[in-house]
């Protein structure tokens, strides 16, 4: 938690969701429970989830921030061995909330830190993309791992 952190609730995502992307009016909106401190998470039915950043910053640096990412999540997905979400959206703020946000797909699964150390060794095995440091860091993450 940091002490500036923006509260996101169901109801401004609700908000938010419903006046500007009017074709999802009808999903459900659950906040995700996760230990990040970057995004507040929320899913959009089954297939979506909706990034809100915590922390404020300027409208439009979290705008540039955004469609980086996005064209990131782009790239990555068109040459990843395994599943990877696809951005589908940038909302706008309103609503009770100040900055830009993402949606994007959801795919369904564990933590990989958390439940699944061994995929995340292998796509850094497998992947010639990844940095010596990367696999290092990896590598003694592996050794301390229970």
């Amino acid at each position: 938690m940091h002490k500036d952190q923006l509260a996101v609730e169901v109801d401004t995502v609700r908000r938010l969701v419903d006046g500007q992307f009017p074709q999802w009016r009808a999903l459900p909106v659950h906040r995700v429970s996760t230990a990040g401190t970057v995004n507040a998470i929320f899913r959009l039915g089954e297939d979506l989830a909706a990034r809100f950043p915590l922390r404020p910053q300027e409208e439009r640096r979290v705008r540039d921030w955004l469609r980086a990412e996005a064209a990131a999540m782009r790239e990555f997905a068109a040459v990843s061995r395994v599943p990877a979400p696809r951005p589908v959206a940038i909302g706008e703020p309103g609503g009770g909330y100040p900055l830009p946000w993402s949606v994007q797909t959801w795919l369904p699964g564990a933590d990989a830190f958390q439940q699944a150390m061994g995929l995340v060794w292998y796509y850094a095995q497998s992947n010639p993309a990844m940095s010596r440091f990367g696999r290092r860091t990896l590598q003694r993450l592996a050794r301390a791992w229970p």
